[in-house]
């Protein structure tokens, strides 16, 4: 009598898992490494990659117990005699938020030529203010630094936040005035 039949498969998985494998032609490997370029000669110079590993870790772990350790300085920091005029703290306080704001919205899989131009004159208009602030000696050029820091920051976090609502809407950023279609 015959065994009897084993349930039909649920899957194609469980089907194609079923079938016999199949073995591979003869002279296979050979046909193969035949085709493939010679090593070149200095490949057996080379050191192991275990031997690369093992000296790394040597010099990882050696190296801090031989280097000489620095003194601590443990006095503390003068502390400022002046007061911070307030509106100069709020304009600090709003740049270091819009600061914190900008990789929330920052997102460079959408970005279009346009845009990136724009926020690179932005970041380049920064960059500029920043390297301005240590040298302005007077309180009022220095507020006035401060301010077109936060307005440059508004305006990039604006540009920014359009871009990925644009984004998530299925738009993209497009500069162009007039349209013709």
């Amino acid at each position: 009598m015959n065994a009897p039949l084993p349930p039909p498969p649920e899957t194609w998985h469980d089907a194609f898992a079923r079938l016999p494998a199949e073995p591979p032609p003869a002279g296979g490997w050979q046909a193969l490494q035949a085709r493939l370029p010679a090593p070149p000669p200095t490949a057996r110079a080379r050191w192991p990659l275990w031997g690369a590993l093992a000296a790394s870790l040597l010099l990882a772990v050696a190296l801090p117990m031989r280097l000489p350790m620095a003194p601590v300085d443990d006095t503390p920091a003068p502390i400022a005699t002046t007061v911070p005029d307030p509106a100069l703290r709020g304009l600090q306080a709003e740049s270091a938020q819009l600061e914190a704001l900008l990789p929330l919205l920052r997102d460079d899989r959408v970005a279009s030529g346009t845009a990136a131009l724009m926020a690179g004159e932005l970041e380049l208009r920064l960059a500029e203010i920043d390297a301005r602030l240590p040298a302005a000696g007077d309180p009022a050029a220095e507020r006035a630094l401060w301010r077109s820091r936060v307005e440059t920051l508004r305006a990039l976090t604006r540009l920014e936040g359009e871009r990925a609502w644009l984004a998530a809407q299925g738009g993209r950023f497009d500069a162009a005035v007039v349209r013709i279609d």
